[in-house]
């Protein structure tokens, strides 16, 4: 199901990597072609031919499409690793992570905020700042250093489920609902009894995302996290197992929002 959720939606998808990746010229082609699913059979050289035409065009004599096609890639795994995929220190088979990485991973990720609904009922509360306010708007700037509670504004009963993804592109499910519902109403996460008061940002400066699933019934994901235990590091498996299970149920709401974390000037 996912696969073909992949292949139907993979060009639009890959553009939009490319634009998030500011890849131009032929360096966004060789992207776009290389993570291509149609051109999995196509080792390097083999691509590079196939693209001859269009990166050597405007090009010295000198330079070949294999060169191009090698210097490109170079370019695009760095981007990579910088939005968080691990190449394992490996100088080969970077093709292979990035595409398991972008397929099995970033995809559902693109999916669920796809589907899911941009909201201000919810977010960060920095703790032991003055910086917000009970009935005021969350912040869109977090200092990095900063621990806070998430807030969730609950509009209807539901079980709460809170997924993240984190300034270094990392993927966790901070705080299930399990054992009991909740009412309609502010809901602050962790909730007590978690291991930890507060979230604590202390990775990077850059961009951390929020997607929230209320569902009438506890989510049927057996790998969820119980109350006390740590965050889970989320795999594709996990990611994929989630929306497939959210993706076709009208009864559940899906709530996106994202906000910046940012070096304390």
């Amino acid at each position: 199901m996912l696969e073909t959720s992949y292949k139907d939606n993979e060009t639009i998808f890959l553009e939009e990597i490319a634009n998030k990746l500011n890849l131009k010229d032929k360096t966004r082609l060789v992207f776009i072609e290389r993570l291509r699913i149609d051109n999995d059979h196509l080792n390097n050289p083999a691509l590079a031919t196939c693209l001859s035409q269009s990166l050597l065009k405007d090009t010295s004599q000198k330079a070949t499409s294999k060169i191009i096609l090698r210097d490109s890639l170079k370019t695009i795994f760095k981007k990579l690793n910088r939005e968080g995929c691990d190449f394992h220190g490996v100088t080969r088979e970077k093709v292979k992570i990035a595409k398991q990485w972008l397929r099995e991973i970033v995809y559902p990720w693109h999916r669920l905020k796809n589907i899911a609904i941009s909201t201000n009922k919810m977010g960060p509360v920095p703790q032991g700042v003055d910086l917000y306010k009970a009935g005021s708007d969350y912040p869109n700037t977090v200092p990095l250093g900063s621990q806070i509670k998430f807030e969730v504004q609950l509009e209807r009963p539901g079980y709460l489920t809170l997924l993240e993804k984190d300034t270094s592109g990392k993927f966790y499910c901070l705080s299930p609902s399990l054992s009991s519902i909740f009412n309609p109403g502010i809901i602050s996460l962790p909730m007590e009894g978690a291991p930890v008061n507060y979230f604590q940002l202390t990775r990077e400066p850059g961009v951390e995302e929020i997607i929230a699933a209320i569902a009438p019934e506890a989510p049927k994901l057996d790998w969820l996290p119980q109350l006390d235990q740590p965050p889970l590091l989320l795999q594709g498996n996990h990611l994929q197992e989630f929306l497939a299970y959210f993706e076709g149920k009208s009864d559940c709401t899906l709530w996106y929002m994202y906000y910046q974390v940012e070096k304390d000037s």
